[in-house]
């Protein structure tokens, strides 16, 4: 009975040893002769043929919808393309940046600041004029008033209006030198304000190639999705197949369904990120977020904004010359600079020349002109006082004037001198500290796209492997010497390279883009010429 028992655990283990044997050499061999009839599925053609074309080569990335366009049917509650949209609009890389250039919020109040540094330099300019007076004055005179005449006072009484009008003129012919000084700083804060205004629009130009970019990686990683729930669906039949034909067991039925529900969720998670992408997107254009953004790419392709030849110090020294940020502090430390002449020049005495012109008259109507009125004079006689006509009197000042003020014995203005040097030591520091930190931005970028381009090589290499590894455990899995667990994990590993490849290609991009915005030679012309 024993030597039964292990008799049949022998040929068990023969059986067993032989099925491995095969498996083994299955593997080796990465094929099976045509002879043996086994064809790949459908969907598993379809992905191993997407790895050879144009679509995954090293540069680019295939985004074209027949898939997406064939799919909103597997989750019929939700539309990828429009979710909580009202309506979908194509986007191209030029509209975004000219939508930025025309409706950035950032560049409309930096702009508004430029215009405000441009009036107060014209203000500034406007104190070498000479400041000019003029007063109009009207008053409605009524009474009466005792007049003597020898030893009696006599009522007089009036009721008539007078105007007093005046016009002057004041010119300072120096004032210590603040009123230059003040012009030169508010050149220096304009010439700052505009260096402002063009960092701002690279910031602007930056972000909106950053979530261009973003939409069509989300816009590729849905498609990635689409594929896999397509060859979910694909191995669950086949697992069904297998199961009726008694070469698969419910287990692997199980395995399979519940990779297809995974899949399906990651769909929807990822037709949920794709639009909130787009919303992004159209709040950073100040666009309606009612309407869905599409990019109009149809694949990503490798930009190459930087010539990978150049040396990073060659890179730094670009920056240190274009750098607007760079040349809007200098300008602010040379206006901190004027401050300290112009609180100098307050301890300075002030020389102006000044005249005016003061008219007094009198206008009489009909209704309120006085009557003839009779006087007593000395000796009993008597005079008649004559009406009074229209009267203007004139009057002329010329004048020279002399100011010497010290506000608090002269401490003030020492007080106010000294802190405007430390306002200028600290923007010298803070112009050195900027210096600093555009060199480490140069450098950090620079790194980052040479990383961020080994990793495409890397990606590319993934993609292969993941895809000869789909191909294998599925053929093996069809010929009954496979499981189906090692088919669904080599679906995810594809799935995986295939995402990683297209994070891979956006990645290098935005560094590129990242490098030259820190260089300074950001603009809508350099992001279009190879990017189109």
């Amino acid at each position: 009975m024993k030597s039964k028992f292990r008799a049949s655990r022998f040929a068990a283990l023969s059986l067993l040893l032989t099925l491995s044997s095969w498996s083994a050499a299955l593997a080796e061999t990465g094929s099976i002769n045509e002879t043996n009839s086994i064809k790949e599925p459908e969907s598993i053609k379809e992905l191993n043929s997407g790895a050879e074309n144009n679509a995954f080569s090293a540069e680019r990335l295939d985004l074209k919808r027949d898939s997406l366009k064939a799919l909103i049917t597997i989750d019929r509650r939700i539309d990828p393309f429009s979710l909580d949209a009202q309506s979908s609009r194509s986007f191209t890389l030029k509209e975004a940046i000219d939508t930025t250039l025309a409706n950035n919020l950032d560049i409309g109040i930096v702009d508004y600041d430029r215009q405000a540094a441009k009036a107060r330099l014209l203000g500034a300019y406007g104190k070498f004029l000479p400041d000019i007076a003029l007063s109009y004055q009207y008053n409605y005179l009524k009474g009466k008033a005792n007049v003597p005449f020898g030893s009696s006072l006599e009522p007089l009484r009036f009721n008539n209006p007078f105007i007093i009008t005046s016009a002057g003129f004041k010119y300072y012919g120096y004032r210590g030198g603040s009123v230059l000084f003040s012009a030169l700083k508010g050149r220096n804060q304009l010439r700052a304000e505009k260096e402002k205004k063009k960092a701002t629009i690279a910031d602007a130009l930056r972000e909106t190639v950053h979530l261009y970019n973003e939409l069509i990686l989300q816009e590729a990683i849905l498609r990635i999705r689409i594929r896999a729930v397509e060859t979910s669906e694909s191995q669950l039949s086949l697992s069904r197949d297998l199961q009726a034909g008694g070469l698969a067991t419910r287990l692997e039925v199980l395995q399979a369904e519940t990779q297809l529900s995974q899949d399906r969720q990651n769909l929807i998670d990822q037709q949920i990120a794709r639009r909130d992408a787009a919303i992004r997107l159209s709040d950073h254009l100040s666009l309606p977020q009612d309407v869905d953004l599409r990019p109009t790419a149809e694949v990503i392709e490798k930009w190459r904004l930087v010539s990978d030849d150049q040396l990073v110090g060659k890179l730094v020294s670009q920056a240190i010359d274009n750098r607007p940020e760079l040349k809007q502090y200098e300008e602010l430390r040379l206006a901190a600079k004027k401050q300290i002449m112009i609180n100098a020049a307050n301890l300075q005495p002030s020389f102006a020349f000044n005249g005016n012109v003061l008219g007094i008259g009198e206008t009489l109507s009909k209704s309120t002109e006085l009557a003839p009125v009779t006087l007593a004079a000395a000796g009993g006689n008597s005079v008649t006082q004559v009406p009074r006509q229209r009267q203007i009197t004139a009057l002329y000042t010329l004048g020279f004037n002399v100011n010497w003020n010290f506000q608090g014995l002269g401490t003030v203005d020492a007080a106010n001198i000294y802190a405007a040097k430390l306002d200028a030591r600290k923007a010298a520091l803070e112009s050195q500290r900027l210096l600093n930190q555009v060199v480490s931005e140069v450098r950090r970028s620079y790194l980052k796209s040479l990383s961020s381009e080994r990793k495409i090589e890397e990606a590319i290499a993934q993609v292969r492997s993941a895809d000869e590894e789909l191909r294998l455990a599925s053929l093996r899995y069809q010929n009954g010497v496979g499981k189906n667990i090692d088919v669904l994990r080599a679906q995810q590993d594809y799935t995986g390279a295939l995402i990683e490849k297209a994070r891979a290609l956006v990645a290098f991009n935005d560094a590129q883009v990242d490098l030259l915005r820190n260089v300074g030679l950001i603009s809508s012309s350099n992001l279009l010429k190879e990017s189109r």
